[in-house]
């Protein structure tokens, strides 16, 4: 059921996606305070899918795995998601 909810989420960001593009095929930039909530909205959900994915990805992925791989996963993790 929680991969159901995480595709539900990405559908939903794609959605926000494709709802920034429709504005600039139809609009061009003229309405930039649409463009700009469209854009909070997309961020937010990519925020709260990053959450519910890393919730998954602790009760399905690390189980499995020693405590030791653990760490070195979780480091692996934080130094791509905090590197340029």
């Amino acid at each position: 059921m929680e991969k159901k909810k995480l595709i539900h989420r990405l559908n939903r960001v794609s959605g926000q996606i494709q709802g920034i593009k429709k504005i600039f095929e139809q609009e061009g930039d003229n309405d930039c305070k649409k463009t700009m909530q469209q854009l909070k909205a997309v961020i937010n959900a990519m925020k709260k899918f990053g959450e519910a994915y890393v919730k998954y990805s602790i009760n399905t992925c690390f189980h499995q795995v020693s405590e030791q791989e653990v760490k070195d996963e979780l480091m692996e993790i934080i130094s791509t998601a905090f590197s340029l």
